[in-house]
């Protein structure tokens, strides 16, 4: 933070910079050569700094700029937004170097653009409207543009607009983005969009080599390609002629960084959208209640709302909610219903598909001795450990900080042999199928199934030609994908997204199961089945579910919202300290309650101190984490509060070995 600031360097007469440039200057006492970016050109040295005092910048990196000037605005926007450093916003922009400040990789042949515009595909009436209102959008924008949320029911061909739009844009000579929020859907996404547009598509995601990702950072650069599919960090991509900008399914959580700086792309897309006058197309069949608060006059700054209503097939699946406690009293222990089991009989003898949700991995979620009650947990990180087969005798492993350890023959604890595993996973549910329908094929869909490069790809192309009966995976299979021979989806277990403690639980679970029923019958002459397990069917997130009525449940949960003053009606900021002594990290937490406490009261008590309290998970990887929650219902007036707290903070607590997160509305309430 100490040295997060503009410094001024003179430049010789032989150098011709650029804003965006990457230099060598000398820094420090020592005078260490560091590699530094050009913001900027002035003609005056500030008060403070004399002309002695100035150094000449040592020589520059590239010939071209790695930052546009969009993205500059945008690193200095998000500093401000996210609060953090300026080099954190930039280094999360630009592709990773080397060391000694090289970019890796070598650049790849230059691309031919666009096929010679496309398939030709028959819109429907409601994919025409939403065509036309975006392009006339971009035909007369003279200037920032108010977002597009195009609120589509599953199936009802969201992609379709995107591609239409798309080739619109590109006949004008511009660019896009397009963003997904899972890696899982990338493949299917390029696929689509190649098929339209060649290889003037580019593809981005962590898992490529940096090599990889920064060629098509640089092919961007350089107009080599006009179109970028990736997740959140395509946002970024150094488009100079972008003209459009979609967010495919906006609601997803991933959309958030969970690392320094921890940005919304959503946030930084519409920024981005309006520092070059270009439409942001938001889309979801179930939208954040945000964006559609914004859509509908809820909130102040409107988007323009975009609907289809109506499935290209003209079919919506069959949604049945199966109470799992009756289940329990006609004698059935087994993980399905007897109704689904029967469903899933006929879908295998005609030859059709099932996808098998469960937002779990692993074999079984938690081992413990039914003698003494010990639960095996992980000893830096205060969780507990999954089971996982594959391994002889089976292996646990912790889901934050990956230690492992074989599953133990006795309890470490009483030296019982009644130790055992309970609760179910993906692995767990694979291994029933399997008992009740031995021989029928089943293919895997989670995090240790996609491990490389093409992990999601070949799983997904694995179902796709019909190798596999059954999909089975967590929430990778729950939004997006297309598969026409897919007839049946089960949630296994709907009571895992229910009771999080978290305010936005229904949202979620409303949104995912909604978005997982949409994978059945999408085909036409084909009506799919939806069967959602539940020991809680009187919920209301589960029946709006079945209604499929998101207008019903939107009027429910923004009630709630209203009511209780929770977002998008007021703003929650996090305060988590973390580090290696407990005791430390809540004194110091002790000690900012108390300064806040002190503020508070002093601004009339304006905002609200929800508590200090350890995380949801309080220990990952040997760093204990507690938090504090305040809100108000301003957020410029919650930020300068905190930040004026935080530096009270330090001018009394140097908080040694300890890091502080500040998170302005979390995904989740950590």
């Amino acid at each position: 933070m100490d040295v997060d600031r503009l410094f001024h360097y003179a430049v010789p007469g032989e150098v011709d910079l650029i804003q965006g440039q990457r230099v060598w200057v000398p820094f420090g006492k020592g005078s260490k050569p560091v590699l530094g970016y050009v913001t900027g050109f002035s003609g005056q040295l500030p008060k403070d700094v004399t002309p002695d005092k100035v150094k000449a910048i040592i020589g520059v990196c590239e010939d071209y700029p790695v930052l546009t000037n969009e993205n500059l605005a945008l690193a200095f926007w998000m500093r401000d937004k996210y609060y953090t450093t300026l080099t954190a916003c930039i280094r999360c922009i630009i592709p990773a170097c080397k060391a000694d400040g090289r970019f890796p990789g070598t650049r790849r042949r230059k691309s031919s653009g666009i096929q010679a515009k496309p398939a030709q595909v028959t819109l429907t009436d409601e994919q025409q409207n939403a065509v036309d209102q975006i392009t006339g959008g971009i035909d007369l924008s003279k200037g920032a543009i108010s977002p597009f949320l195009l609120h589509g029911v599953t199936g009802s061909g969201k992609t379709e607009v995107y591609l239409h739009v798309i080739s619109h844009i590109m006949q004008k000579g511009r660019q896009a983005i397009v963003l997904v929020p899972e890696i899982a859907l990338t493949p299917q996404m390029v696929s689509l969009f190649t098929a339209r547009f060649g290889d003037a598509v580019g593809v981005t995601h962590s898992r490529l080599t940096p090599g990889e990702r920064f060629q098509i950072w640089k092919q961007a650069l350089d107009g080599e390609i006009s179109l970028v599919i990736g997740p959140r960090s395509a946002v970024f991509t150094p488009f100079k002629q972008l003209g459009l900008i979609v967010i495919d399914e906006e609601h997803e959580h991933s959309y958030h960084s969970d690392t320094t700086p921890k940005y919304d792309a959503r946030a930084v897309a519409i920024k981005r959208g309006e520092l070059s006058g270009v439409p942001v197309v938001l889309g979801s069949a179930t939208p954040s209640l945000e964006s559609y608060a914004h859509a509908i006059g809820d909130l102040t700054t409107p988007y323009t709302l975009l609907k289809m209503t109506q499935r290209v097939n003209q079919t919506f699946p069959e949604v049945n909610i199966l109470d799992m406690r009756r289940e329990l009293t006609r004698g059935n222990t087994s993980l399905f219903a007897g109704d689904f089991r029967n469903a899933l009989t006929q879908v295998l003898d005609a030859g059709e598909q099932a996808i098998l949700f469960l937002n779990r991995r692993g074999h079984s979620s938690f081992v413990s001795c039914r003698m003494c009650g010990y639960v095996m947990s992980c000893d830096h990180c205060r969780v507990n450990y999954t089971y996982h087969q594959g391994w002889a005798g089976g292996r646990l492993l912790c889901h934050y900080c990956g230690r492992g350890l074989p599953m133990p023959k006795k309890c470490p604890v009483c030296e019982s042999e009644h130790i055992r595993q309970f609760g179910a996973g993906t692995q767990k549910v694979d291994e029933e199928i399997q008992q009740l329908f031995p021989g029928v094929s089943t293919i895997r869909m989670d995090m240790d199934t996609t491990k490389g490069k093409q992990g999601h790809a070949k799983v997904l192309e694995t179902f796709r030609k019909g190798d596999a009966s059954i999909l089975i995976g967590t929430q990778m299979v729950a939004k997006g994908l297309d598969f026409p021979k897919v007839t049946l989806v089960c949630v296994v277990s709907a009571d895992l997204s229910l009771f999080t403690g978290d305010f936005r639980a229904g949202e979620y679970t409303f949104q995912l199961l909604t978005q997982v029923a949409g994978r059945a019958g999408r085909s036409f002459g084909v009506k799919g089945q939806v069967f959602i397990q539940t020991y809680n069917p009187e919920h209301y997130a589960l029946e709006f579910t079945r209604q499929g009525d998101y207008e019903a449940f939107y009027a429910h949960e923004i009630a709630l919202r209203r009511a209780m003053c929770y977002p998008p009606f007021s703003n929650v900021f996090s305060i988590m300290l973390s580090g290696p002594d407990e005791k430390s990290v809540i004194a110091s937490l002790r000690k900012l309650w108390a300064i806040m406490d002190y503020c508070n009261k002093k601004a009339e008590s304006q905002f609200e101190l929800m508590g200090m309290s350890p995380a949801f998970v309080s220990k990952i990887k040997m760093l204990y984490r507690w938090k504090i929650l305040i809100k108000s219902t301003d957020e410029e007036s919650l930020k300068a509060f905190v930040l004026y707290c935080m530096k009270k903070l330090r001018e009394n607590d140097p908080l040694t070995g300890i890091n502080a997160h500040l998170t302005l509305n979390p995904v989740m309430l950590e």
